[in-house]
């Protein structure tokens, strides 16, 4: 089975056609392809639905992960061109998180909270130097928890298929309190910044539906699991303080320091 053309490019990992029923992902740093093996491994012991993993391949001078072939349309796409799905979406995201978090993961993945102190400890930012003490305390007060964790979970991750709605990109799965994942998703949807070559009339639209979008996906998510706002609110200082470190644009960046110093001062 050979590779084809390239179908997709993400921040870490290009990936290909192999074969019409299977992709391969290739990871610009070689150093990833362990840390997604073995996350992916536990993924498919657990059974969520996740496209099924093939494991290691090699071929065509290129090495990578193999996984089953979705075909299906993001949910981020269709709301860019049927703004009037945000509400339905924000129902359906919610629904799809609040059943993986009735799955227990423990032993199996990074707990949440040792990923988000890795990830605090490498932030490089002379405005994050002041408040990386008070943060790092703060996570180190918040619970731990078994349950899994997609850690990246938002519309773009979202596949909508012939076999209905397929969670895709695994690589950030981690272990823990589901509030805290809840509460990444509500960042994500809340102050996530379009990349700037989209055009304008696109950045004026996501604009107008995130929030329905996040309204709709907060109140079906909270109904449905019984937990309170105040819950998940008190994830969002270390998790806001991580997103620092991700390539994110410059002028979200801007705006979770803000909210960050706001928060401790």
């Amino acid at each position: 089975m050979g590779v084809g053309e390239r179908i997709g490019r993400g921040n870490t990992a290009d990936i290909y056609a192999l074969g019409s029923k299977q992709v391969l992902k290739v990871f610009r740093d070689p150093k990833l392809l362990d840390l997604e093996r073995n996350i992916s491994t536990a993924i498919e012991e657990l059974a969520v639905g996740a496209p099924t993993f093939y494991g290691t391949v090699e071929t065509d001078g290129l090495k990578g992960l193999a996984y089953e072939r979705i075909l299906g349309t993001s949910m981020l796409e269709i709301l860019m061109s049927k703004p009037e799905k945000a509400a339905e979406y924000g129902c359906q995201l919610a629904q799809l998180h609040a059943k993986l978090h009735s799955i227990k993961a423990t032993g199996r993945l990074e707990s949440i909270k040792s990923r988000l102190a890795y990830m605090i400890s490498g932030i490089r930012h002379v405005c994050f130097e002041p408040l990386r003490e008070v943060i790092e305390s703060r996570l180190s007060e918040l619970p731990g928890g078994d349950y899994l964790c997609h850690g990246d979970f938002h519309p773009g991750n979202v596949l909508l298929s012939q076999r209905g709605p397929v969670v895709i990109d695994w690589m950030t799965a981690v272990c823990g309190p589901a509030q805290a994942d809840a509460a990444r998703t509500i960042i994500i949807l809340r102050h996530a910044v379009l990349p700037a070559e989209h055009p304008e009339v696109v950045i004026q639209m996501f604009a107008q539906l995130r929030t329905i979008l996040l309204q709709t996906y907060e109140d079906t998510y909270l109904g449905l699991t019984g937990y309170s706002r105040e819950e998940l609110a008190k994830w969002e200082l270390p998790l806001m303080a991580a997103r620092l470190g991700e390539s994110v644009p410059e002028e979200e960046q801007r705006a979770l320091l803000d909210i960050i110093q706001r928060q401790i001062n």
